[in-house]
């Protein structure tokens, strides 16, 4: 996995403090100066637990890391206290900013991903599948589970804390799920975890998942059926014509009750609904009736307010002319112009001859009296036909009293029919819906156990599919493991590093043993064979651990680029002198950094190196290596600690 730290920046409350990193840096000054917390903010923002120190627990916002992966560039901003890491990078010209959980999934942040976890994040950018082992190594049948980001990451950065307690939790005192998951990281690097296997185990999973769930349905079924004590289609069909036997025998007896009952029907209930019949007939009709009047009533008002309209109207008109009478006009009424003399017998207006008062060919006291005679007859017509509403109103209450009267009679009636009915025949009704109901509940029932036949011939090709699996696995497991090549390889890698290092005690002439499933190395001496071995456990100075584990952790490196194998392309050391002293143990301290600085001009050129301690030790040649460095002391304007602006503890 080509990772590369490009920089980090540091949020403060007063501050904020930029890190830039190159090929190989190196951080160095004395304690309380923030060198381990630099690694421990690069962990942080990883997803990673931090160590709040007083400064950080006093100044420390937030932190953000500027990596690159496989050449993309990602940013991934944490703020303190929060378990959500915000990360921002671009995909195939496609800008994405998304919170991202750092180890514990809540379901897909991006939809169609598969993107649960800072890990997933990271594997996809790298272009790399997550590799997946078996949860138990005991049992053939576990499920399987993914390595992540993190587990891989406990053999790139070493942290000062657990520098010589802890052996990459390797050690019998490491918790158990964890120790397991880093023989996985081993086993991966190793090459014991071949794609082949890696495959095979995955399909064994969705078999031995299918097969479950197939099970677990007939199961269901089985038992469902089991309450209603069917278990095969041949017996549901015996059932059904059994309950069809039966309904047809209640319905002949239902038929029965119906005839025998219907011959209690009385004449009077006859008479009674045939008499209720007319008189609703006869409402209708009164209904109808009173409509029409209605409708009359409404034209014979409506024309004698038309005639006293068209009286009144008449006698305005001969008024108006009365008054207009004897008027001279000098101007036209309706445009204003002057109107032109004319001769006195004619009308100045108009301009025709004079004529007396227009008389009216018919007598207004004639009009008048014919207009009150016609307006009376309207009158007296609509009365008639008002008296006529409220009889018609009077007829059609004594008819609907009268069919109330006879509709409760009928209701009585037919009770007394219904009771007699439904006293013979309510319990074969309720059996026979009861037994059509059974029926198509059989109909559902037969279909499961249809299904049960299907479901049983799938888990037996399931099972034998699981089988073929199992062994194929167990074949494709013991040639991997055959192949100790890579192992072997380890510890010449290993014992190479201890070698250069100039670890007092080791010697090139020493063998190493590295042994499944532990992984837990030994070196023994060339003089004295088995009788005496070295390990990290049993090497009682802290300095010997440091190194021994520092040099465990190259060797893995170094075998990782040589195999190509998924790694991330980093290493952080975090006081590899932590328990030795420079002056006194100078041989130790200039051969390890020496081997480092080889090993980033050829082997590991395409690894980054961030390398936190006491004292430095430069390269030769500072300019060839890229190398850069950053020397941090409290209270130093020059060489300032991480935080700038803090004092304190």
């Amino acid at each position: 996995m080509n990772f590369h730290i490009r920089q980090l920046t540091l949020n403060c409350k007063k501050e904020n403090d930029i890190l830039t990193f190159s090929k190989f840096n190196y951080y160095y000054g004395p304690m309380g100066s923030g060198k381990s917390t630099i690694a421990r903010l690069i962990d942080f923002c990883l997803g990673g637990k931090l160590e709040y120190t007083p400064a950080l627990q006093q100044e420390f916002v937030s932190a953000t890391l500027d990596i690159e992966i496989n050449g993309t560039p990602l940013f991934l901003t944490r703020n303190s206290g929060e378990n959500k890491i915000h990360a921002q990078w671009t995909e195939k010209d496609q800008p994405y900013d998304v919170l991202i959980p750092g180890k514990v999934a809540n379901g897909e942040v991006l939809i169609g991903t598969g993107i649960e976890v800072l890990s997933d994040l990271l594997f996809r950018l790298a272009g790399v599948t997550p590799p997946h082992v078996r949860k138990s190594k005991l049992k053939e049948e576990s499920e399987l589970v993914r390595l992540s980001f993190r587990d891989m990451f406990w053999y790139c950065y070493l942290n000062q804390e657990s520098m010589d307690s802890s052996f990459f939790n390797l050690d019998e005192a490491a918790n158990f799920a964890v120790q397991l998951k880093s023989r996985d990281v081993l086993r991966l690097i190793l090459g014991f975890h071949q794609e082949r296997v890696s495959d095979l185990e995955a399909e064994l999973e969705l078999v031995k998942d299918k097969k479950l769930r197939c099970e677990s349905a007939a199961e269901a079924i089985k038992e469902a059926l089991a309450v209603e004590h069917l278990a095969t289609p041949l017996e549901i069909e015996a059932l059904r014509q059994k309950i069809k036997a039966e309904v047809e025998r209640l319905e002949i007896q239902i038929q029965k009750i119906r005839t025998e009952t219907g011959k209690l029907r009385s004449h009077e209930t006859e008479l009674l609904q045939q008499r209720g019949r007319k008189l609703s007939f006869q409402i209708a009709e009164t209904d109808a009736a009173l409509d029409d009047l209605e409708q009359t009533i409404a034209r014979d008002k409506s024309h004698r307010n038309t005639l006293l309209s068209l009286a009144t109207r008449q006698k305005r008109a001969q008024a108006a002319r009365s008054v207009l009478t004897g008027i001279e006009f000098i101007q036209c009424p309706q445009c204003y112009q002057p109107l032109e003399p004319k001769d006195g017998t004619l009308c100045p207006v108009c301009g025709q001859a004079h004529q007396d008062m227009p008389q009216s060919p018919i007598n207004d006291d004639a009009i008048e009296a014919d207009t009150k005679a016609r307006a009376d007859e309207l009158q007296e017509r609509i009365d008639l036909q008002l008296e006529e509403t409220r009889r018609l109103k009077r007829q059609r209450q004594d008819i609907a009293s009268e069919k109330t009267t006879v509709d409760n009679d009928l209701e009585q009636a037919l009770r007394e029919y219904d009771s007699k009915y439904l006293a013979a025949a309510l319990a074969f009704e309720k059996e026979r819906a009861r037994l059509i109901q059974r029926t198509e509940d059989l109909q559902q029932v037969e279909a499961l156990a249809n299904k049960i036949e299907k479901l049983q011939e799938e888990t037996i090709q399931l099972a034998g599919r699981e089988a073929e699996i199992r062994a194929e696995l167990k074949i494709v497991r013991a040639e991997a493991e055959k192949d100790t090549s890579n192992l072997d390889l380890l510890k010449e890698l290993f014992l190479d590093c201890l070698v250069k290092s100039h670890l007092h005690g080791f010697k090139s002439d020493d063998s190493v043993e590295i042994n499944s499933p532990k992984f837990l190395p030994q070196v023994y001496g060339q003089s004295t064979g088995d009788i005496v071995r070295t390990s990290f456990a049993n090497l009682g100075s802290g300095g010997k651990k440091t190194f021994f584990k520092c040099c465990f952790a190259v060797a893995i490196h170094r075998l990782a680029v040589r195999n190509g194998v998924t790694l991330p392309t980093i290493l952080i050391i975090d006081s590899p002198m932590k328990n030795v002293s420079e002056r006194e143990n100078l041989m130790q301290f200039a051969g390890f950094h020496k081997m480092l600085h080889k090993l980033a001009e050829t082997e590991l050129k395409g690894t980054q190196f961030i390398v936190i301690d006491k004292e430095i030790f430069r390269p030769e040649d500072p300019k060839k290596l890229d190398f850069q460095e950053r020397h941090m002391k409290p209270d130093d304007v020059e060489n300032p600690p991480l935080i700038k602006k803090y004092r304190g503890k």
